[in-house]
């Protein structure tokens, strides 16, 4: 989450490109094979794009999650490439969505595409990619750098609650969310 909220920022300084790229290793995709859901909106022009590719199930009272969908959806610019779930709404059911559990969606990151469920910072990776950041998501997945942004996936995935309170109208949504437990 904080690799997409700084991806977002360095993407604002870059003009993003119009070209997917191929995927590289790392996290994890329930099906076949990872390329399959990484490539197959490269496969589809642009024009041609009716419904949604990808699916971010998101927590829709949680600031990092929220500064990460306003992200996407500017990246997307109305090309509707992507959409979004609320997993905190009383509608959210898992099997509707790639199978993935309430539990499990508060845990870690998801995208679901094309009856393929993406996880964790693999999954930030293809929601950035299928909204057309294919290009800066290959420098991300170097090497060193890739360890980097698990690293920093991973902390503020543990923490993106305490993070929250510190982003614009997070602590509000903070009180918001604890007086309902």
């Amino acid at each position: 989450l904080m690799a997409s909220l700084v991806l977002g920022f360095v993407a604002l300084l870059l003009a993003p490109a119009a070209a997917f790229s191929s995927p590289g290793p790392a996290g994890r995709v329930s099906a076949p094979s990872r390329s399959a859901l990484l490539c197959s909106a490269a496969s589809v022009p642009v024009g041609a794009l009716t419904e949604p590719q990808s699916q971010v199930l998101y927590d829709g009272q949680c600031m990092v999650c929220l500064t990460n969908k306003a992200l996407l959806n500017w990246f997307d610019r109305g090309r509707k490439r992507i959409s979004f779930v609320d997993i905190r709404s009383s509608s959210y059911s898992g099997d509707e969505h790639g199978g993935v559990s309430y539990e499990d969606a508060m845990a870690h990151f998801h995208v679901v595409a094309n009856g393929m469920v993406t996880e964790g910072s693999e999954a930030v990776f293809a929601a950035y990619q299928a909204v057309g950041l294919g290009w800066f998501i290959n420098v991300l997945r170097l090497p060193i750098v890739r360890w980097l942004v698990d690293g920093v996936y991973s902390f503020v995935s543990r923490h993106r609650h305490t993070i929250s309170r510190f982003l614009p109208g997070g602590r509000a949504l903070s009180n918001a969310v604890s007086s309902v437990h």
